[in-house]
């Protein structure tokens, strides 16, 4: 079938044009591509024989919106993906009221750009395989079989969950996503359970019997609506998820409705990263902001002799400035070096070390600011293989990230501690693993805080540590940098009582 399927690509990315052109060719299709919206439309009018094309929202000249309804408008039959960055329910709702069957949102792997095409492909096929047979006025009841059979496989395999309901209310047709999200909620909410819930009971069921009363309103606004058919759009929350419903009514052709249909579009891991933007930001104006005005302020003394101030007290003042400016670099650090690791690009040069060594470094880099807390910071090792400089616990690590992982261990224990308190850091060889443990008598950790920790961003809440500085990504670095080193690290703590936080890492065999 590909080889005759010819595809129009257009992006003014050459980068994005180019790569999806190989994609599809290499499925078989035959591809054209255009990087504006009036070559597009110049070649699209002239070869006719486009089933399908990829079109960008963004595009110079004449925007994706506007070429999708030129294009729709000379072959209603092309299936027509939207493709953009700046995916939002308005330029979705806006795209497929021109015409598209769909839309991609950037970045997406190859596979999800072919799934919408092959998906789509289908549909025009069937659309015209049915207008064929109604021209043909052979409607027998094995090719209405066949027709149900097709579009029943499609809807099954679909990622969506659909869900479509008649005008009794009743739930007369599921797909197997559908039936998973229904179950995740009873797994969920087991005291919610019912024997009546989508999902575990044969068709046709109540609409009412659906676990979400915002779901079950939006199919009731439809049913009710007396306006041309319309799709409605809301983000609803059912169990631990966010899904993008979209709701339309389903009509005979004569136009009289005969039901709804209801399809549930998975955006949970989308919301967590709004969520996470959102937790940047905050972060961002707090963290930077306040340490930065402290150094111009001070530097502002210094430059225009606001207060007269001998040498030592400018000194002060400087060093001051320095060490808030070396905070934020740490800061910058931290950040870069997550976004190293979650991009690929963060390099692990793992050799056999002195795992001793490092946590020593570590430990001296924190002796000022345990001195200055009144902190009693103390290092111990065990049964290492000893040396002139002490015991030797040899371990398969990256010396630089696993100092990176000690010193914000250990900096977290001392800021966590308070005035007159203790940091205790052991070392001892367990089975194939090293083990350092870092226990401090500091402030401990609320028990439904312990699973949070390590996310980016997350800062405790308690009234202890609301004062106390940091940006929450300490902790993500360290789960990441060990997990990228075969080591692990977990916690455990008493609130208000301390915690003690273990490090694993392979050693040498």
């Amino acid at each position: 079938m590909n080889d005759d399927t010819q595809v129009l690509v257009v992006d003014d990315d050459t980068g994005i044009r180019e790569g999806c052109c190989r994609v599809l060719r290499k499925a078989g299709y035959e591809v054209h591509s255009a990087g504006d919206g009036k070559s597009a439309d110049d070649l699209f009018v002239r070869n006719k024989n486009f089933a399908a094309a990829v079109i960008d929202l963004q595009l110079p000249g004449m925007d994706g919106i506007e070429l999708t309804r030129r294009m729709h408008a000379v072959d209603p039959d092309c299936v027509l993906l939207m493709m953009t960055a700046f995916a939002s329910i308005e330029t979705a709702v806006q795209a497929i009221k021109q015409g598209a069957y769909g839309y991609i949102s950037k970045p997406f792997t190859p596979d999800e750009l072919l799934l919408q095409l092959t998906n789509g492909l289908k549909k025009r096929e069937l659309t015209l395989e049915s207008r064929s047979l109604k021209k043909e006025r052979e409607k027998s009841l094995l090719e209405i079989a066949q027709e149900r059979s097709r579009c029943s496989t499609i809807i099954k395999c679909m990622a969506d969950g659909v869900i479509v309901a008649n005008t009794d209310r009743k739930i007369v047709l599921r797909n197997a996503a559908a039936s998973r999200i229904f179950e995740m909620y009873r797994a969920d909410h087991p005291q919610e359970a019912s024997c009546t819930e989508p999902g575990s009971v044969p068709l046709p069921c109540p609409v009412s019997a659906l676990p979400c009363a915002e779901l079950i309103g939006l199919i009731e606004s439809v049913f009710k609506t007396e306006e041309e058919p319309v799709i409605i759009s809301k983000e609803v929350v059912v169990g631990e998820g966010t899904y993008m419903v979209n709701v339309s009514p389903v009509t005979e052709g004569d136009g009289t409705k005969c039901g709804v249909v209801a399809v549930l579009r998975d955006i949970t891991a989308r919301k967590k990263l709004e969520t996470a933007k959102s937790m940047f930001v905050s972060m961002v104006s707090h963290e930077i902001q306040s340490p930065l005005a402290v150094a111009e302020g001070y530097l502002n003394i210094i430059l225009n002799d606001t207060v007269a101030a001998d040498e030592a007290q400018q000194r002060e003042m400087i060093n001051r400035s320095y060490l808030r400016v070396r905070a934020l670099r740490e800061m910058v650090s931290e950040l870069m070096n997550l976004s190293a690791i979650d991009t690929g690009n963060f390099v692990i040069k793992r050799s056999f070390i002195n795992i001793n060594e490092v946590v020593r470094c570590a430990v001296e880099c924190m002796h000022e600011k345990a001195k200055d807390g009144k902190i009693d910071l103390f290092f111990e090792s065990t049964n290492g293989r000893g040396s002139e400089n002490g015991p030797v616990v040899r371990v398969f690590a990256d010396k630089n990230a696993m100092f990176i992982v000690l010193k914000n261990i250990i900096e977290n224990a001392v800021k966590y501690t308070p005035t007159g308190g203790s940091v205790r850091i052991a070392v001892e060889e367990n089975g194939l693993y090293a083990r350092i443990r870092v226990r401090d008598s500091g402030y401990g950790i609320k028990p439904d805080e312990k699973c949070k920790i390590f996310d980016e961003f997350y800062r405790s809440k308690g009234k202890l540590t609301a004062g106390i500085p940091g940006t929450g990504l300490g902790l993500c670095l360290v789960k990441k940098l060990l997990e990228l080193q075969e080591g692990s690290v977990s916690v455990e703590s008493v609130y208000g009582k301390g915690s003690e936080f273990t490090v694993c890492v392979p050693i040498e065999r």
